[in-house]
Protein backbone atom coordinates (compact mmCIF):
# COMPACT_ATOMS: atom_id res chain seq x y z
CA UNK A 1 0.00 0.00 0.00
CA UNK A 2 1.58 3.29 -1.12
CA UNK A 3 1.08 6.50 0.86
CA UNK A 4 2.44 9.99 0.49
CA UNK A 5 5.48 10.90 2.56
CA UNK A 6 3.26 12.87 4.96
CA UNK A 7 0.95 9.91 5.57
CA UNK A 8 3.88 7.54 5.92
CA UNK A 9 5.15 9.73 8.76
CA UNK A 10 1.75 9.42 10.46
CA UNK A 11 1.81 5.65 10.02
CA UNK A 12 5.36 5.30 11.33
CA UNK A 13 4.39 7.35 14.37
CA UNK A 14 1.34 5.14 14.93
CA UNK A 15 3.51 2.03 14.68
CA UNK A 16 5.88 3.47 17.31
CA UNK A 17 3.02 4.34 19.67
CA UNK A 18 1.44 0.90 19.38
CA UNK A 19 4.77 -0.80 19.98
CA UNK A 20 5.50 1.33 23.04
CA UNK A 21 2.04 0.55 24.41
CA UNK A 22 2.86 -3.17 24.44
CA UNK A 23 0.51 -4.27 21.64
CA UNK A 24 1.50 -7.86 20.80
CA UNK A 25 0.76 -7.78 17.04
CA UNK A 26 1.50 -4.22 15.96
CA UNK A 27 1.49 -4.80 12.21
CA UNK A 28 -1.86 -6.63 12.12
CA UNK A 29 -3.56 -4.00 14.27
CA UNK A 30 -2.00 -1.20 12.25
CA UNK A 31 -3.13 -2.75 8.97
CA UNK A 32 -6.70 -2.97 10.28
CA UNK A 33 -6.69 0.65 11.45
CA UNK A 34 -5.24 1.88 8.15
CA UNK A 35 -7.85 -0.03 6.20
CA UNK A 36 -10.64 1.30 8.41
CA UNK A 37 -9.65 4.96 8.64
CA UNK A 38 -7.14 6.12 6.02
CA UNK A 39 -8.67 5.01 2.73
CA UNK A 40 -11.04 7.97 2.66
CA UNK A 41 -11.58 11.00 0.42
CA UNK A 42 -11.43 13.53 3.28
CA UNK A 43 -7.82 12.97 4.27
CA UNK A 44 -7.77 15.39 7.19
CA UNK A 45 -10.80 13.80 8.82
CA UNK A 46 -9.42 10.36 8.03
CA UNK A 47 -6.13 11.19 9.75
CA UNK A 48 -7.87 12.60 12.85
CA UNK A 49 -10.06 9.51 13.21
CA UNK A 50 -7.10 7.23 12.55
CA UNK A 51 -5.04 8.85 15.31
CA UNK A 52 -7.97 8.74 17.75
CA UNK A 53 -8.23 5.02 17.05
CA UNK A 54 -4.47 4.59 17.54
CA UNK A 55 -4.64 6.41 20.89
CA UNK A 56 -7.54 4.20 21.98
CA UNK A 57 -5.62 1.09 21.00
CA UNK A 58 -2.61 2.38 22.94
CA UNK A 59 -4.95 2.61 25.92
CA UNK A 60 -5.53 -1.12 25.29
CA UNK A 61 -9.10 -0.81 24.09
CA UNK A 62 -9.69 -4.04 22.10
CA UNK A 63 -9.34 -3.55 18.36
CA UNK A 64 -12.81 -4.97 17.69
CA UNK A 65 -14.35 -2.46 20.08
CA UNK A 66 -12.66 0.37 18.18
CA UNK A 67 -13.60 -0.67 14.63
CA UNK A 68 -16.89 -2.34 15.67
CA UNK A 69 -16.28 -5.44 13.61
CA UNK A 70 -14.24 -8.63 13.58
CA UNK A 71 -13.62 -11.29 10.97
CA UNK A 72 -14.02 -14.79 12.35
CA UNK A 73 -13.65 -17.78 10.05
CA UNK A 74 -14.50 -15.53 7.11
CA UNK A 75 -17.62 -14.11 8.77
CA UNK A 76 -17.92 -10.30 9.12
CA UNK A 77 -19.35 -9.97 12.62
CA UNK A 78 -20.60 -6.80 14.31
CA UNK A 79 -19.10 -6.26 17.77
CA UNK A 80 -18.60 -3.38 20.18
CA UNK A 81 -18.13 -2.38 23.80
CA UNK A 82 -19.97 -4.76 26.08
CA UNK A 83 -19.43 -7.95 24.09
CA UNK A 84 -16.56 -10.45 24.04
CA UNK A 85 -14.38 -10.25 20.93
CA UNK A 86 -13.97 -13.76 19.45
CA UNK A 87 -10.41 -14.98 19.08
CA UNK A 88 -8.73 -17.20 16.52
CA UNK A 89 -8.23 -19.77 19.32
CA UNK A 90 -11.87 -20.85 18.95
CA UNK A 91 -11.31 -21.99 15.37
CA UNK A 92 -9.83 -25.18 16.80
CA UNK A 93 -13.43 -26.19 17.52
CA UNK A 94 -14.23 -26.08 13.81
CA UNK A 95 -11.09 -28.00 12.92
CA UNK A 96 -12.15 -30.78 15.28
CA UNK A 97 -15.72 -30.81 13.93
CA UNK A 98 -14.49 -31.05 10.34
CA UNK A 99 -11.87 -33.68 11.02
CA UNK A 100 -13.21 -35.97 13.72
CA UNK A 101 -16.87 -35.52 14.52
CA UNK A 102 -19.65 -37.21 12.60
CA UNK A 103 -22.70 -35.11 13.40
CA UNK A 104 -25.75 -36.41 11.47
CA UNK A 105 -27.62 -34.06 9.16
CA UNK A 106 -30.58 -32.41 10.88
CA UNK A 107 -28.98 -32.58 14.33
CA UNK A 108 -29.33 -29.85 16.92
CA UNK A 109 -26.14 -28.07 17.98
CA UNK A 110 -25.86 -25.70 20.94
CA UNK A 111 -23.26 -22.93 21.07
CA UNK A 112 -23.16 -21.96 24.75
CA UNK A 113 -21.82 -18.59 25.97
CA UNK A 114 -22.24 -17.55 22.36
CA UNK A 115 -21.48 -13.84 22.76
CA UNK A 116 -21.74 -12.25 19.32
CA UNK A 117 -22.38 -15.69 17.80
CA UNK A 118 -18.99 -16.38 16.22
CA UNK A 119 -18.67 -20.12 16.90
CA UNK A 120 -22.30 -21.03 16.28
CA UNK A 121 -22.61 -18.98 13.10
CA UNK A 122 -19.38 -20.46 11.77
CA UNK A 123 -20.77 -23.95 12.37
CA UNK A 124 -23.98 -22.90 10.59
CA UNK A 125 -21.92 -21.65 7.65
CA UNK A 126 -19.89 -24.84 7.39
CA UNK A 127 -22.81 -27.20 8.12
CA UNK A 128 -26.06 -25.63 6.85
CA UNK A 129 -27.73 -29.00 7.37
CA UNK A 130 -27.55 -28.58 11.18
CA UNK A 131 -29.96 -26.81 13.51
CA UNK A 132 -27.68 -24.38 15.36
CA UNK A 133 -28.90 -22.62 18.51
CA UNK A 134 -26.72 -19.85 19.98
CA UNK A 135 -27.22 -19.51 23.74
CA UNK A 136 -26.36 -16.29 25.57
CA UNK A 137 -27.48 -14.64 28.82
CA UNK A 138 -25.98 -11.14 28.91
CA UNK A 139 -28.40 -8.55 27.52
CA UNK A 140 -25.83 -6.54 25.55
CA UNK A 141 -24.16 -9.61 24.07
CA UNK A 142 -27.56 -11.03 23.16
CA UNK A 143 -28.35 -7.89 21.15
CA UNK A 144 -25.16 -8.34 19.13
CA UNK A 145 -25.95 -12.03 18.71
CA UNK A 146 -29.41 -11.37 17.30
CA UNK A 147 -28.05 -8.65 15.03
CA UNK A 148 -25.37 -10.96 13.60
CA UNK A 149 -27.86 -13.78 13.10
CA UNK A 150 -30.19 -11.43 11.21
CA UNK A 151 -27.37 -9.96 9.10
CA UNK A 152 -25.88 -13.29 8.09
CA UNK A 153 -29.26 -14.76 7.25
CA UNK A 154 -28.91 -12.64 4.10
CA UNK A 155 -25.99 -14.92 3.20
CA UNK A 156 -28.17 -17.98 3.84
CA UNK A 157 -26.44 -18.66 7.15
CA UNK A 158 -29.17 -19.72 9.56
CA UNK A 159 -29.10 -19.97 13.36
CA UNK A 160 -31.42 -19.34 16.29
CA UNK A 161 -30.82 -17.27 19.43
CA UNK A 162 -31.87 -18.42 22.89
CA UNK A 163 -31.41 -16.29 26.00
CA UNK A 164 -30.95 -18.11 29.30
CA UNK A 165 -28.72 -18.09 32.39
CA UNK A 166 -26.47 -21.15 32.35
CA UNK A 167 -25.79 -20.75 36.07
CA UNK A 168 -29.32 -22.11 36.53
CA UNK A 169 -29.04 -25.90 36.29
CA UNK A 170 -32.50 -26.07 34.67
CA UNK A 171 -31.68 -23.49 31.97
CA UNK A 172 -31.37 -26.09 29.19
CA UNK A 173 -34.26 -28.34 30.20
CA UNK A 174 -36.07 -27.69 26.90
CA UNK A 175 -33.24 -29.51 25.08
CA UNK A 176 -33.27 -32.66 27.22
CA UNK A 177 -31.72 -35.61 25.35
CA UNK A 178 -32.16 -33.86 21.98
CA UNK A 179 -28.73 -32.40 21.18
CA UNK A 180 -25.92 -34.05 19.18
CA UNK A 181 -23.18 -31.49 19.83
CA UNK A 182 -22.59 -28.81 22.46
CA UNK A 183 -19.73 -26.34 22.06
CA UNK A 184 -18.75 -23.63 24.51
CA UNK A 185 -16.17 -20.91 24.96
CA UNK A 186 -17.16 -19.94 28.50
CA UNK A 187 -15.48 -17.50 30.88
CA UNK A 188 -12.64 -19.44 32.51
CA UNK A 189 -10.26 -16.96 34.16
CA UNK A 190 -9.93 -17.20 37.99
CA UNK A 191 -11.34 -14.05 39.58
CA UNK A 192 -8.10 -12.86 41.21
CA UNK A 193 -5.92 -13.65 38.20
CA UNK A 194 -4.34 -10.67 36.42
CA UNK A 195 -4.48 -10.78 32.60
CA UNK A 196 -3.90 -8.41 29.68
CA UNK A 197 -5.85 -5.14 30.06
CA UNK A 198 -7.84 -5.78 26.86
CA UNK A 199 -9.69 -8.48 28.81
CA UNK A 200 -9.19 -7.42 32.42
CA UNK A 201 -10.41 -3.83 31.99
CA UNK A 202 -12.25 -3.59 28.68
CA UNK A 203 -14.30 -6.78 28.34
CA UNK A 204 -17.46 -7.56 30.30
CA UNK A 205 -16.44 -9.15 33.60
CA UNK A 206 -18.90 -12.03 33.23
CA UNK A 207 -17.46 -12.96 29.83
CA UNK A 208 -13.96 -13.43 31.27
CA UNK A 209 -14.04 -14.46 34.95
CA UNK A 210 -15.78 -17.43 36.58
CA UNK A 211 -15.15 -18.07 40.27
CA UNK A 212 -12.01 -18.66 42.31
CA UNK A 213 -10.62 -21.30 39.97
CA UNK A 214 -12.23 -20.07 36.73
CA UNK A 215 -14.34 -23.23 36.45
CA UNK A 216 -17.69 -22.25 37.98
CA UNK A 217 -19.59 -21.94 34.71
CA UNK A 218 -17.74 -24.86 33.14
CA UNK A 219 -19.04 -27.08 35.97
CA UNK A 220 -22.61 -25.96 35.27
CA UNK A 221 -22.18 -26.50 31.52
CA UNK A 222 -20.85 -30.04 31.95
CA UNK A 223 -23.67 -31.02 34.31
CA UNK A 224 -26.36 -29.62 32.02
CA UNK A 225 -24.75 -31.02 28.88
CA UNK A 226 -25.06 -34.51 30.31
CA UNK A 227 -28.82 -33.98 30.45
CA UNK A 228 -29.15 -32.23 27.07
CA UNK A 229 -27.04 -34.51 24.89
CA UNK A 230 -28.31 -37.59 23.14
CA UNK A 231 -26.45 -40.83 23.64
CA UNK A 232 -23.14 -40.53 21.75
CA UNK A 233 -23.49 -36.74 21.69
CA UNK A 234 -20.33 -34.65 21.96
CA UNK A 235 -19.33 -31.88 24.37
CA UNK A 236 -16.51 -29.49 23.41
CA UNK A 237 -15.26 -26.79 25.82
CA UNK A 238 -12.52 -24.22 25.27
CA UNK A 239 -10.35 -23.33 28.29
CA UNK A 240 -6.88 -22.31 29.49
CA UNK A 241 -3.94 -24.63 28.91
CA UNK A 242 -3.30 -24.99 32.67
CA UNK A 243 -6.87 -26.21 33.27
CA UNK A 244 -6.77 -29.33 31.14
CA UNK A 245 -6.49 -31.79 34.03
CA UNK A 246 -9.22 -30.08 36.07
CA UNK A 247 -11.59 -29.83 33.10
CA UNK A 248 -10.90 -33.40 32.02
CA UNK A 249 -11.68 -34.63 35.54
CA UNK A 250 -14.98 -32.74 35.51
CA UNK A 251 -15.92 -34.48 32.25
CA UNK A 252 -15.09 -37.87 33.76
CA UNK A 253 -16.94 -37.09 36.99
CA UNK A 254 -20.17 -36.56 35.02
CA UNK A 255 -19.74 -39.81 33.11
CA UNK A 256 -18.32 -38.62 29.79
CA UNK A 257 -16.03 -41.03 27.94
CA UNK A 258 -13.30 -40.68 25.31
CA UNK A 259 -12.24 -37.53 27.15
CA UNK A 260 -9.16 -35.82 25.78
CA UNK A 261 -7.59 -32.39 25.45
CA UNK A 262 -6.42 -30.98 22.12
CA UNK A 263 -3.90 -28.15 21.77
CA UNK A 264 -3.47 -26.45 18.41
CA UNK A 265 -0.48 -24.19 17.86
CA UNK A 266 -1.81 -22.98 14.52
CA UNK A 267 -4.88 -21.42 16.18
CA UNK A 268 -2.81 -19.98 19.04
CA UNK A 269 -1.08 -16.62 19.34
CA UNK A 270 1.20 -14.82 21.78
CA UNK A 271 -1.69 -14.32 24.23
CA UNK A 272 -1.98 -18.07 24.82
CA UNK A 273 -2.58 -21.52 23.41
CA UNK A 274 -5.71 -22.76 21.68
CA UNK A 275 -7.06 -25.54 23.91
CA UNK A 276 -10.25 -27.60 23.96
CA UNK A 277 -11.39 -30.64 25.91
CA UNK A 278 -13.87 -33.02 24.32
CA UNK A 279 -15.94 -35.94 25.55
CA UNK A 280 -18.81 -38.14 24.47
CA UNK A 281 -22.03 -38.87 26.31
CA UNK A 282 -22.33 -42.67 26.43
CA UNK A 283 -25.87 -42.83 27.83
Amino acid sequence: MNFSHEYQVFIDNARKLLSEAGIWDVESDLECLIDRYLERSNKEQAYNEFMLAVYERCNRIPLGHIVNSVNFDGLPLVVGSGVFIPRTHSQLIHKWINKESNIPSGSTVLDLCSGCGAIGLSIAKRRPDLNVVCVEYDTVAFQYLVRNINRLSNLSIKAQAFQTDLRDLQSLDKFKKSVSLIVANPPYIPEKHSILPEWEKHHPYVSVYSGDDGLDLIRSIIIQSKQSLKASGWLVIEHQENQQNAVGNLFLKEGFSQVRTIIDNDSSDTTGLSVITIGINDF
